[in-house]
């Protein structure tokens, strides 16, 4: 072993093996700890291949879901961008019985605004039209269109979609006041309040979107019979529905709905069910302004006082549509 000397008295001394000679990684390495530089570095310097940095993820870009009404019946889980106002004008209609003539439509007028990035609230106005001609079912005879009062609304993002994460979930519950029955539109007070699920998600960005909902409902309604006494009820609404974008302002779908209704709270004494299936459009008019439309004949259903028939006219209608139009500001 041979030791060779640096330059400066200070330095310290730097070997080298005469018989096979010192790699050039290794005299770096040394020559940095010399320098005083960190033995981390050193150690970079001596390995054969200087380590690289880790490449920063990139996440994949969000497969959104418009934030409009393009379902139908059933709603997406978005609620809006915070400080967004919005006016809806809902307009649902319930057309024919097993007999004679029943036309309802109710509209219901709804001003929201989204508070925050996963808060959002409601206020409605209700009013009912009713057109009734010797319906077994609703004897009386009804011509008229009358208030049919109050709700609010609050809404909560609690899943927000994201790449790792392709489904949205939103959360709602709508107290409500009624002034109708809905199905005579006779006089009778009601209050009641429905909760909901949202979830939704794209199946294929940009073209093809997908949603569910859960709703539950319970109330109670004036019997209409003078005695003050309130009638117990309660409902379950399961719909899902498919839509694809023709345009990024024209959208076609389908729309599947099962709803349920029992005479007491937390779905006791079922009187009945229906099935309804149907195509949906939705038209983005301008930047803020959109058209929801649907139509949804029942194709199955039971009534538990005329089970032996195939679909329920009796708590049921033979079609329900939607005209919704929006406008955001």
């Amino acid at each position: 072993m041979t030791r060779v000397k640096t330059g400066s008295a200070n330095s310290k001394f730097l070997y080298r093996t005469s018989r096979t000679g010192a790699f050039p990684s290794t005299r770096l390495a040394l020559c940095a700890l010399i320098l005083g530089a960190s033995p981390s570095l050193a150690a970079d310097l001596k390995s054969p291949k200087a380590k690289k940095a880790a490449p920063v993820p990139v996440e994949e870009p969000l497969a959104d879901v418009p934030g409009d009404d393009i379902f139908g019946f059933t709603s997406p889980s978005d609620i809006g961008k915070p400080g967004e106002s919005a006016l809806a004008l809902e307009n649902d209609g319930r057309i024919g019985k097993r007999d004679g003539t029943y036309r309802v439509l109710t509209q219901k007028l709804q001003y929201s605004r989204t508070m925050t990035e996963s808060l959002a609230f409601a206020v409605s106005v209700f009013g009912a039209y009713h057109n009734l001609k010797n319906v077994t079912v609703q004897p009386d005879n009804r011509n008229g269109y009358q208030f049919d009062g109050l709700s609010t609304e609050l809404t909560y993002r609690a899943i927000e979609r994201s790449a790792r994460n392709p489904f949205g979930v939103t959360f709602s519950i709508e107290p409500r006041w009624g002034m109708r029955d809905p199905m005579s539109g006779a006089q009778a007070q009601s209050l009641g309040a429905e909760g909901k699920i949202f979830v939704d998600a794209a199946v294929i960005p940009d073209k093809l979107f997908w949603a569910l909902n859960l709703n539950y409902s319970h109330g109670a309604q004036d019997i209409m019979d003078g005695s003050g006494q309130m009638a117990r009820s309660s409902s379950g609404n399961i719909s899902t529905a498919l839509t694809y974008a023709i345009s990024p302002s024209f959208m076609l779908g389908a729309e599947a709905k099962y709803q349920n209704s029992f005479g007491d709270y937390f779905f006791k004494g079922e009187q009945g069910h229906a099935f309804f299936l149907g195509p949906t459009v939705f038209w983005k008019i301008t930047e803020t302004a959109s058209l929801n439309a649907v139509f949804l004949p029942q194709v199955s259903g039971k009534a538990q006082a005329n089970s032996h028939l195939s679909r329920d006219l009796d708590n049921y209608e033979r079609s329900i549509v939607r005209l919704k139009f929006v406008t955001s500001f």
